[in-house]
């Protein structure tokens, strides 16, 4: 993991790896990823809604968010509330803001001259 001074905030173009707890109005989870890997994700696609993106925006590995999403913002009819940990943000390479979703790479790190992931989406 990078240290501090290389951290970048969550921005268009970013990969963002996040965990977190969807509760319905009455307070009701209806899913926790928690325990279980980041759900990744190319900050600015179409992947998540973009009120949740707006609401990240500008956070940091490490950051912990509750947001929230009324029915009063006309997307949904029920009330929702996210709690959200920032696991981890980094810049995206070409091929994945041209492809519009996060990619696994297969080696640490890659040269100009070798293939570097998989084509599998995170």
């Amino acid at each position: 993991m990078a240290n501090k001074h290389d951290q970048i905030a969550v921005a268009k173009d970013a990969v963002v790896a996040l965990r977190y707890i969807m509760k319905d109005g009455q307070g009701d989870i209806l899913e926790n990823t928690m325990n279980r890997e980041p759900v990744n994700y190319l900050h600015g696609s179409p992947a998540i809604l973009p009120l949740l993106q707006t609401q990240i925006e500008g956070l940091n590995a490490g950051d912990k968010k509750t947001i929230y999403l009324t029915s009063e913002s006309g997307l949904t009819n029920e009330d929702f509330t996210f709690d959200v940990i920032i696991d981890d943000v980094r810049a995206a390479s070409p091929e994945e803001i041209l492809l519009g979703y996060p990619i696994r790479l297969t080696v640490e790190k890659c040269e100009n001259d070798c293939e570097c992931y998989n084509g599998q989406v995170v």
